[in-house]
C-alpha cells in the first residue's frame, strides 16, 4: 500500500468534518451558545491537558519499543555476520565444517525472512519465542569446528558468544513484536478523541468558516494521530514499518556463498572435467 493511499482516509475525515459543520452544527446551535465560550474554554483546558498526557505517554511507549525492536534486529544481523567473518580464522582443513556453518547461517536467515517475519506481521498472532530448529541446527554445526591454534580457540569462543547473542536477540525481537498497546488505553484515546471533536463541533463560533477550519484541523489531526499510533504499534506493516532490506541482502549474500561452496558445483567447475 502506497503512502498516498494510506493517507487517503484523512480526506474522508476532512470531508466528514465539513459536512458536520455545514449540516449538523446549525441544528445544534442555541440562543446563548456564544455566552458559554468561557465554559467551553475551561473544559478544553482541562480535557486537553489530560488528552496530551495520555497521548504523549502512548507515543513515547510505541516509539521506544519501535527503536528497541530496530536495534534488536540490527544486533541479531550483526551477530550473524560476525559468525561468518570469524570463520576466516580457520584454515582449509576446516573447510567442511565451515561450509556446514555457512549453510546453517543461510537457513537461519531465510527462516527469519520467510517464516518469522510473516508471523510477526500478523496483528493477532503470538510468535513462539522458543529456540527454533534453524538456530539449533546452527548450534550443532558449530560443534564440528576443531580449534588447534590459539587464534582458532579465540575465534571459536567468539563464534559461540555470537550464537548466544543471536539467541538473546531473537527472543528479544519476538517479545517486542508480540507486545501491543493495551486495548483499554486504545479505547481511552478513541473516546477522548471523539469527545474532543464533538466538543469543538458544538462550541459556539461566530464565523462559520473559522469554525469549519477549526473542526477540520482537529478532526484530521486526531485521525492522523490514531494512524501513527496504529502503525507504530504494528511495526512490521503499514506506512511506518521496519525496513527489511538489510535482512534480504544478507540472505542473498548467504545464498550466493552457499552456491559457491556446493560440492557438486565444485566438481562441475573442476578443470579435469
Amino acid at each position: 500500500m502506497t503512502r498516498g493511499k494510506a493517507l487517503l482516509p484523512l480526506l474522508y475525515s476532512a470531508a466528514a468534518a465539513l459536512f458536520v459543520t455545514a449540516v449538523l452544527v446549525p441544528q445544534l446551535a442555541y440562543e446563548e451558545i456564544m455566552s458559554d465560550v468561557s465554559s467551553w474554554s475551561s473544559f478544553f483546558t482541562v480535557f486537553g491537558v489530560v488528552y496530551a498526557i495520555v497521548v504523549g505517554f502512548l507515543l513515547a511507549a510505541v516509539l521506544t519499543r519501535y527503536g528497541t525492536l530496530t536495534q534488536a534486529i540490527e544486533s541479531e544481523l550483526n551477530a550473524i555476520e560476525c559468525i561468518r567473518d570469524f570463520l576466516t580464522y580457520f584454515d582449509e582443513s576446516q573447510a567442511e565444517p565451515k561450509r556446514t556453518i555457512q549453510i546453517a547461517l543461510y537457513g537461519y536467515a531465510q527462516s527469519i525472512s520467510d517464516t518469522e517475519w510473516q508471523e510477526m506481521s500478523q496483528p493477532r498472532t503470538q510468535v513462539n519465542s522458543d529456540t527454533s530448529e534453524q538456530l539449533y541446527e546452527l548450534m550443532r554445526a558449530c560443534r564440528n569446528l576443531n580449534a588447534e591454534a590459539e587464534i582458532e580457540h579465540l575465534a571459536l569462543s567468539a563464534i559461540v558468544d555470537n550464537v548466544s547473542e543471536i539467541a538473546k536477540m531473537r527472543t528479544r525481537r519476538i517479545c517486542l513484536a508480540n507486545e501491543q498497546l493495551p486495548p483499554r488505553l486504545r479505547l481511552l484515546v478513541f473516546f477522548m478523541s471523539i469527545v474532543l471533536v464533538v466538543g469543538f463541533a458544538v462550541m459556539g463560533v461566530a464565523n462559520p468558516w473559522i469554525h469549519a477550519l477549526i473542526l477540520v484541523s482537529i478532526t484530521v489531526s486526531v485521525h492522523l494521530l490514531s494512524m501513527v499510533l496504529d502503525d507504530l504499534d504494528h511495526p512490521f506493516y503499514g506506512v511506518w514499518n521496519i525496513d527489511k532490506s538489510a535482512l534480504d541482502e544478507l540472505t542473498q549474500r548467504f545464498a550466493g556463498e552457499r552456491d559457491q561452496y556446493r560440492p557438486d558445483r565444485a566438481e562441475t567447475d573442476s578443470p579435469d572435467r
